[in-house]
């Protein structure tokens, strides 16, 4: 699915009136912070001045590596001409959205809206049922109707068939809701008028595709809910201010609810800001109150967390998480945060949390921390971490073509930004090896590879979006950026890796929209860039080494392209360009097949054997325990990869290593030192801990194992024991037990730890909710919802710098998300 908008050749003003709104100004070549951004930032040097790469013959976008055998490809034009298809849309409107409809690949609905401020004029749909090639306008269908561009096209997120379109009323009723539905791809709509007024986004269940959640603001904040995709709707509750599904970890009937109907406790009033956090397990028929007075939560796998006010110091926030569905909570090890910082959850997906905790200072930094496999006890992994408050935007990337591995911005003691890595999960971060051969003007500089992705857009940076990868491309990864030794804001160039951001070769010079398709088997690039109007398409079947150029228009202005969009599937190597005119701004798509390109099928001697981390000098293949070995198409093979194909994967255990370890709360690893030593603020401190509200005595070697590890033998800690020791006090919070059983219900296998860890004057946390589209009426103010987000594939923050959709494209290779 993606969302693109004419205003390409606006893109400097619009940048620039952007930069005055958040308080930048251009200085030379740097971009500098003015007051009121963040302290910190005021000397910091995003720099191109004298770090600018070298950008020699050498490292040209050509590999030329035996060329005339195995990198050109002969008559490529004549083979891919009778291969595509144009299609022009003969329409201006101001905004495109396209999505991917059917199950085979073959259809794609496109809408465009005319929309500005409070004034929507007209859209338009077509679908297509032959890979893009031709469109036919359906507005018909659903009679003529105007349909929003936010919040307008709803897809399941199980069945690529089942679309719901929001519409326009032709009054100003705020009492329901016309929606077109379909279940076959566009083949056919039902009109339906919901018995409310949809202002926000439609909540999918995270495993039944009939079920959905719709929020009624205009309604008395009523909760619906629907068991048939939206024919019928029932309200389920009042006063909701926010709500969610239980996860596809939980119940299938659970449902949570957050409602300001706060009762006084203890004779006091409710303070503002202060919600009820409810479930039901019966689809809206009973609910419970699981915590009350809380602040803020989110939900992920099998956490829920919670914001609530310190007892002891009201200003401040404790932050609670639950792994059994709301029945009991444990207070998180955490840093003494207040009201005025945040925790943002930036990943979930390996079974752990990575937590971002904000700096004191409004300093735009922060650490980041990594969780047991319970959630509770953090540990720290990186300090310093970018993440400004008043651009609510961070670079902290997972990659998903390789287990284990993430990217972030840190900022270094000069201020400067520069790109690291964790190849371990967030045991050790280090900073990303420069391409071999390209190095910094300034030889007395550090250079290394700094990965351009949401802040650099934040500060204007001419790229068309920020690292991909995918899970059916093992070990691929693209991205803009810079060789030198911070981050820069001059135009990046693409570069990749194959090993999963080990080693990296330059591919392509100067911004591209690029794409992955047949399994990673086949890379397609695009030239972007302010104002660039092309008629090229480059492609390599030799991950980024080797590319090639087809001419894909006649028209010698080109067009201003917003995007690319794959086949989801894979299961055909379609590629659809999308873009505008260059002179006439008419919308138009053009499909190539480049199975004319890639002829025949991959057979089992076009793969080989891949080990992931083999270039980790300390994991030598092995991560959390495991070597694992799959299998990859050979760079030259040239060949279509079958999607049915199952090809083997292998896992073996290794033997433990101090990379298998994590430090132990109150200790740290110092600048990616092996060692877990005593972190300098717990040095002749006390410390403080409470299980299940009795007094223990906790013994620790600094060490503990990553959760989910499954190395064997090997490293063992052997540092003495350190011994801790507190009174705790129960007082009444903390939780009851998880299970039936009592409260050593050890053998249930199910034991709920109460942990309070008190670092100087307390701890304090701080959550809010992931961030949500629409707003409520202004009767009534939402839960807040600074920053807790799940940071995976969403494109929460990339609206974030939509520039009121004037320039960005955003592509979802996936095509899983919804339009919103």
């Amino acid at each position: 699915m993606a969302n693109y908008s004419h205003g390409s050749m606006r893109y400097a003003q619009i940048i620039s009136i952007f930069l005055v709104i958040l308080g930048f100004q251009w200085q030379g070549n740097q971009v500098k912070a003015s007051s009121g951004f963040a302290a910190s930032f005021t000397q910091e040097r995003v720099r191109f001045d004298k770090a600018t790469v070298d950008k020699d013959d050498s490292t040209s976008r050509l590999v030329k590596r035996d060329v005339d055998s195995k990198c050109v490809i002969n008559d490529i034009q004549t083979k891919l001409t009778a291969h595509s298809h144009q299609h022009q849309f003969n329409d201006s409107n101001f905004s495109l959205m396209l999505l991917w409809a059917g199950s085979d690949g073959k259809e794609l609905l496109a809408l465009s809206t005319l929309e500005f401020a409070f004034f929507a004029s007209q859209s338009k749909l077509w679908v297509s049922r032959d890979f893009g090639k031709t469109f036919e306008g359906i507005n018909h269908m659903i009679d003529d109707a105007v349909i929003k561009k936010n919040g307008g096209i709803f897809k399941s997120p199980h069945d690529p068939k089942r679309i719901i379109l929001v519409s326009y009323t032709e009054t100003m009723d705020r009492s329901t809701t016309k929606l077109y539905i379909t279940k076959d791809a566009a083949n056919s709509f039902k009109k339906i008028t919901a018995p409310f007024y949809l202002d926000g986004p439609m909540t999918f269940h995270p495993s039944d595709e009939s079920w959905i959640l719709a929020h009624a603001p205009y309604q008395n904040f009523q909760l619906f809910l629907t068991k048939d995709f939206g024919i019928t709707w029932h309200p389920i509750r009042e006063n909701v201010v926010d709500y969610s599904w239980g996860s596809h970890k939980m119940d299938k009937n659970l449902i949570y609810v957050v409602t300001d109907d706060v009762n006084p406790a203890n004779d006091k009033d409710p303070q503002e800001g202060e919600y009820n956090l409810l479930r039901t397990t019966t689809l809206g028929r009973t609910y419970e109150v699981i915590k009350e007075r809380m602040y803020n939560y989110g939900i992920q796998g099998k956490f829920i967390y919670v914001a609530i006010a310190d007892k002891k110091d009201p200003e401040n926030r404790i932050l609670e998480v639950s792994i059994n569905q709301g029945q009991s909570w444990n207070a998180t090890h955490l840093p003494v945060i207040a009201k005025d910082r945040f925790f943002s959850i930036l990943d979930m997906n390996e079974g752990m949390v990575f937590m971002h905790v904000d700096d004191p200072g409004n300093t735009g930094a922060g650490t980041i921390y990594t969780s047991d496999s319970d959630g509770i006890i953090f540990s720290k992994s990186l300090e310093k971490h970018l993440f400004p408050k008043g651009g609510g935007v961070t670079d902290f990337y997972r990659v998903q073509s390789i287990r284990g591995v993430y990217l972030a911005s840190q900022i270094g003691e000069d201020q400067s930004i520069h790109t690291v890595a964790t190849y371990d999960r967030g045991g050790i971060w280090e900073d990303i090896k420069a391409p071999d051969g390209m190095k910094c003007k300034d030889s007395e500089l550090k250079c290394n590879l700094q990965v351009n992705n949401r802040y650099s857009k934040l500060k204007g940076v001419g790229l068309p979006m920020g690292p991909l990868s995918k899970d059916s491309a093992q070990g691929l990864i693209l991205t803009h950026a810079h060789v030198s030794d911070a981050l820069e804001i001059s135009d990046p160039d693409v570069f990749v890796s194959s090993d999963g951001g080990y080693a990296w070769h330059k591919a392509l010079t100067g911004p591209h929209h690029y794409a992955i398709t047949n399994h990673g088997g086949l890379l397609v690039a695009v030239p972007a860039g302010t104002g660039a109007a092309t008629n090229i398409v480059k492609f390599s079947y030799d991950e980024g080494h080797c590319w090639n150029e087809f001419q894909f228009s006649e028209d010698e202005a080109g067009i201003i392209v917003t995007g690319i969009l794959p086949e989801p599937g894979e299961k055909s190597l379609n590629i659809s360009i999308w873009g505008f005119g260059a002179d006439d701004h008419l919308w138009r798509a053009y499909t190539i097949d480049f199975s004319a390109i890639l002829t025949r099928q991959c057979h089992p001697n076009d793969y080989m054997s891949w080990v992931p981390h083999l270039d980790n000098d300390n994991a030598q293949g092995c991560l959390l325990g495991l070597i694992e070995t799959f299998e990859k198409v050979k760079p030259d093979s040239r060949c279509q990869i079958d999607p049915e194909y199952e090809r083997p994967h292998e896992q073996n255990r290794c033997e433990c290593s101090k990379g298998d370890y994590e430090c132990d709360f109150g200790y740290q690893r110092e600048d990616n030192e092996q060692e877990c030593e005593v972190s300098p603020e717990f040095a002749d401190k006390e410390l403080e801990l409470c299980i299940n509200g009795r007094e223990e005595e906790i013994r620790t070697k600094g060490y503990r194992k990553i959760p989910g590890d499954q190395c064997e033998n090997g490293f063992e800690p052997t540092r003495d024991m350190e011994t801790l020791k507190k009174k705790c006090h129960n007082d009444g919070t903390n939780l009851a037990k998880a299970g039936t059983g009592g409260h050593k219900s050890s053998s249930a296998g199910v034991v709920v730890f109460l942990i309070v860890f008190i670092l100087g004057c307390g701890l304090c946390g701080f959550l809010f909710l992931l961030y949500r589209d629409g707003k409520l009426p202004c009767l009534r103010r939402r839960i807040a919802s600074y920053s807790y987000s799940a940071l995976t594939e969403s494109d929460d923050l990339e609206k974030i710098l939509d520039l009121d959709s004037k320039e960005h494209a955003y592509h979802d290779t996936s095509d899983e998300d919804m339009i919103e």
